[in-house]
């Protein structure tokens, strides 16, 4: 999660290759749509406890199911019985969002900052959109100004931390990372963030202490474990890494996510290489591109899962002299 998130991710370089690496690695889990949305999970609550209804109750269960088409269903109902409301276009937005429906997912965002231009939800939910888009300096003002209707609003400080960091302004990136932190303590997936930018930052020992709260509060959760495996095997303090402990951590994420996870098996990929199994490295990479290229069937999120694969096969390649000259050159000898 890259390109959590994102993550993909998932995304900056410290001016190494083991930093570019873990930034690589992020930016994949933050393009596609699903996981972006995922890593940092909408507040519901907070948007429906005032706008309750039964389509609303609804289409929010089939959200939390994604059953993405059934609850534009039940969205459009709410919309038809009450074009007014901001809610169901927000929440129709989302659905449209996960279907990877960028124009209606904008349209929709639109209308429900014109439904109501006081909304810290609304302008949120067009921000995400934005940022999918990549359209980073108009999702920033759309974040900031979610931030300033609602100064507690940890999810938009999350989101607005991301693209700082995309932008390669980490400094701002940890302290909207920390403010979310501060809005809401046990926001697990702005931990996973911070400790990426603090990553790239070079300040490893402070990202493992918030790995380790992360840890904590999931301990069995296959996102932080892959994560905690990556950071074990690319961060740039190399007293810190550790490649057996990351191939514990990178086959218990594929024992939960079925291997069915491209960034898990990405990572396991890395782990591999790291102990010298080039073999099995291409083996797990290959599977990573191949799940990843579902996400986008044009390539784009999978061109440095490729480069990586390339550093895979090279170590597995036998080296052989076809041409090479043993016989002595000079005619008269």
């Amino acid at each position: 999660m890259k390109d959590f998130v994102g993550i993909s991710p998932v995304v900056g370089s410290l001016g190494n290759q083991k930093g570019s690496a873990a930034y690589t690695f992020m930016g994949l889990a933050i393009i596609a749509v699903v996981i972006i949305v995922a890593i940092f999970f909408f507040p519901w609550g907070q948007v429906l406890k005032d706008k309750q209804n039964e389509d609303l109750i609804a289409a929010n269960e089939a959200m939390a199911k994604n059953q993405w088409d059934k609850a534009l269903t039940f969205f459009d109902k709410s919309i038809k019985s009450n074009p007014k409301d901001p809610v169901a276009y927000i929440g129709r937005s989302r659905a449209y969002l996960n279907l990877g429906n960028l124009q209606k997912a904008m349209e929709d965002a639109g209308k429900a900052v014109e439904k109501k231009a006081d909304s810290a939800q609304a302008y949120g939910q067009r921000g995400i959109v934005l940022k999918v888009m990549k359209k980073n300096d108009e999702s920033l003002k759309d974040f900031s100004q979610a931030i300033k209707l609602d100064p507690a609003y940890s999810w938009a400080f999350a989101q607005r931390a991301d693209i700082y960091s995309r932008l390669q302004d980490q400094e701002k990136a940890l302290q909207d990372a920390t403010r979310a932190l501060q809005s809401k303590p046990n926001f697990v997936e702005a931990y996973r963030l911070r400790a990426w930018i603090l990553s790239r930052m070079g300040k490893c020992r402070e990202a493992s202490e918030d790995f380790k709260k992360i840890e904590t509060l999931k301990p069995n959760d296959a996102s932080f474990l892959q994560d905690k495996a990556w950071f074990l095997l690319t961060c740039p303090d190399e007293s810190l890494q550790d490649s057996n402990k990351a191939m514990e951590l990178a086959k218990k994420a594929m024992e939960l996510t079925e291997g069915k996870d491209g960034i898990v098996q990405e990572t396991l990929a890395e782990a591999y290489f790291r102990q010298g199994d080039a073999q099995k490295a291409v083996e797990h990479q290959r599977k990573a591109i191949e799940l990843g290229s579902k996400n986008c069937p044009d390539g784009s999120c999978v061109k440095e899962m490729q480069d990586r694969l390339q550093k895979y096969e090279m170590a597995t390649r036998q080296e052989v002299r076809n041409a090479y000259e043993i016989l002595p050159m000079d005619s008269n000898y």
